[in-house]
């Protein structure tokens, strides 16, 4: 009897839980779904990261710009633009800029894959669902296959916008990277020459060129 009670409730469990991955993964695909109906989007966000070895708190604000694989990332002193091949990284206090070419996928998270990658290599598990000052929010955790620079991600939801409120990265070190979306514009005007440094923006500026 003992042991039928056990079979039973282990077949609850892995019901549940099956359950709670179905509908995680339900969530996510309608979140992406609707981010990548947006032409782009203007972000701006608190970033944060915690590093339990060294004692580092950072807080910071910046901005984002996104345009499906392009973007450009303004934060600290440093302004990187993306058009999807070349990365340009423009280091304000050393009046350079570093010039890199996108290489094959090594499991980073890039800002694109912040918004809109979470179908593939994960296993997803709706953990908690919950209402802040009369807000309705949803906390889904991922978690990588072997070979990530990263071993968990949370994501907070906002389920009233169905719109990403903030992300939590989880590193092999125990440091944590924190973004949270403070506002979210869809449908900026933007071109494709944005996402594309140019140097007479930036008269002697020091051109490194890494590819």
């Amino acid at each position: 009897m003992k042991k039928t009670v056990i079979f039973i409730i282990s077949i609850l469990i892995a019901t549940m839980a099956f359950s709670q991955s179905k509908k995680a993964e339900a969530i996510i695909e309608e979140i992406t779904k609707k981010t990548q109906e947006y032409k782009s989007v203007e972000i701006e966000f608190t970033f944060t990261y915690e590093d339990p070895t060294s004692g580092d708190d950072v807080s910071e604000t910046g901005l984002l710009i996104l345009s499906g694989d392009k973007y450009i990332l303004d934060i600290e002193g440093q302004k990187v633009i993306c058009n999807g091949e070349t990365i340009w990284t423009y280091i304000e206090d050393a009046w350079e800029v570093q010039i890199n070419a996108i290489e094959e996928d090594d499991g980073s998270i890039t800002p694109s894959k912040l918004l809109t990658s979470y179908h593939e290599d994960y296993k997803a598990k709706l953990e908690k669902e919950y209402n802040r000052d009369g807000v309705n929010y949803q906390r889904i955790v991922l978690k990588p296959e072997e070979g990530k620079k990263w071993v968990k991600l949370d994501m907070i939801i906002n389920a009233d916008k169905q719109q990403i409120s903030e992300i939590i990265i989880h590193d092999k070190n125990g440091g944590k990277i924190g973004y949270k979306i403070d506002k979210f514009t869809p449908d900026i005007d933007i071109t494709d020459a944005d996402f594309i440094f140019n140097p007479e923006d930036y008269p002697d500026v020091e051109i490194v060129d890494m590819r």
